[in-house]
Parts: C-alpha cells; sequence; structure tokens
C-alpha cells in the first residue's frame, strides 16, 4: 500500500505562483480593499446596509440589505464611481446595485 504523502503547510501552498488559494487569497483582498474604499465613500446613513459583492476590476456590484437602501444607493451611484476613480479604481466603468436575497422563515 501506498504511503500518504506528506501534508504541506499552508505557506507552501500559498508560495506557490499558480495555486488556487493564491488566487483566491488576491481576490479576496482586492474585494476587502473596494469594499472599504466603498464604506468610506458612503453618507453615514448607507454605511452598515450597503456592501460589494463582486468586483473585476471593470465592473462593481453593490448589495443592499433591502430595496429602500437600494434605492438611496442609486441616487449616489454616479457620483460614487466618480469618488472611487479618484480615490486610485480608475478603471472602474461602472456600478450595479442588487437587493440582498432575504432569508426564508
Amino acid at each position: 500500500m501506498k504511503r500518504p504523502s506528506r501534508a504541506k503547510s499552508v505557506a507552501d501552498i500559498l508560495s506557490k505562483s499558480d495555486g488556487l488559494l493564491k488566487g483566491l487569497l488576491k481576490q479576496s483582498n482586492s474585494l476587502k480593499s473596494i469594499n472599504k474604499s466603498v464604506q468610506e465613500l458612503l453618507p453615514d446613513e448607507l454605511k452598515g446596509h450597503c456592501e460589494v459583492s463582486e468586483f473585476n476590476q471593470t465592473s462593481l456590484i453593490i448589495t443592499a440589505e433591502n430595496a429602500a437602501w437600494s434605492t438611496r444607493l442609486r441616487y449616489i451611484s454616479s457620483e460614487l464611481l466618480a469618488n472611487l476613480r479618484q480615490a486610485g479604481h480608475y478603471s472602474l466603468a461602472n456600478i450595479q446595485i442588487k437587493v440582498k436575497p432575504s432569508q426564508f422563515r
């Protein structure tokens, strides 16, 4: 019977340049960074009710808690896009706003 290979450390896995985990970590950090920028630029009443759910360099999807917050966010989306570009996210071309799916009870 073949002996199982030795377990690899997380550092070894993340150090592989073509590794899946390294790509996921990079994507996660990118999402966290853009979400932080968005939260800083949102008006106080919207903070905590909206969050970035997807980001792919040119398109940003922000999810709002409900339709009311979504509508408020739509009113400021063009200003938010301009401010994000000014903050260094030059490649952003559009912002889409979606409503968070409700939890079924």
